[in-house]
């Protein structure tokens, strides 16, 4: 594998794909035996492992963001926090949180994440759910696992970290903040968001 020759031209383009290091690029195009979407897909792994290490820094640090859009009818904040200050002041992080912020005017999530639901509020779906299904007869374990599917799939659907990212469906909110993580070496986290529309 590391006499394969990897082009400044294929590194150049997996960075400009990826927002990594030269040397993590090229690693990964060694990696990937040049071939370019697999060395995506692996920086990609890469930054979910390196995001996962990060997950239990404390984040008190962090920007609120707001968004307006065109029409002046529909405008959100978000409250975005890192590590330190310096990631606070950093452009792309700023970027991030304005890209969530459009994204929440976009697509209003009710929740951060499915496992931040109040629990009550899962319980009285979960209800709401059995009785979709009243009707049908099917064994007890089977009914718990389609109501429990249902009661995942709707908060999930309405939880900002499980959406597709507006402008890129093929990744969620959360894979999208795990890339910057890996990125830029500090915890990132939503704190709080709300959305307005007249």
């Amino acid at each position: 594998m590391s006499d394969i020759k990897i082009s400044a031209g294929l590194v150049k383009e997996l960075r400009e794909k990826t927002g990594a290091s030269i040397m993590e690029c090229r690693n990964a195009l060694v990696e990937a035996e040049g071939d370019l979407e697999k060395a995506v897909d692996f920086l990609r792994k890469r930054g979910k492992e390196k995001a996962a290490k990060k997950a239990d820094c404390a984040t008190a640090e962090g920007v609120v963001v707001s968004y307006i859009h065109s029409n002046k009818r529909i405008g959100a904040m978000i409250e975005l926090l890192c590590e330190t200050d310096f990631v606070a002041k950093n452009s792309e992080f700023q970027d991030l949180a304005y890209d969530l912020a459009m994204h929440i005017a976009a697509t209003n999530p009710k929740f951060v994440s499915f496992e931040k639901v109040d629990e009550k509020e899962k319980a009285e779906y979960e209800k709401f759910a059995r009785g979709e299904f009243a009707g049908i007869e099917k064994p007890a374990e089977i009914m718990k696992k389609m109501v429990s599917g249902k009661v995942k799939k709707h908060f999930e659907e309405n939880s900002l970290l499980s959406q597709p990212f507006v402008k890129n469906p093929d990744m969620t909110v959360e894979d999208l903040i795990k890339e910057k993580i890996a990125k830029i070496g500090e915890n990132i986290q939503v704190g709080n968001f709300v959305r307005f529309e007249i």
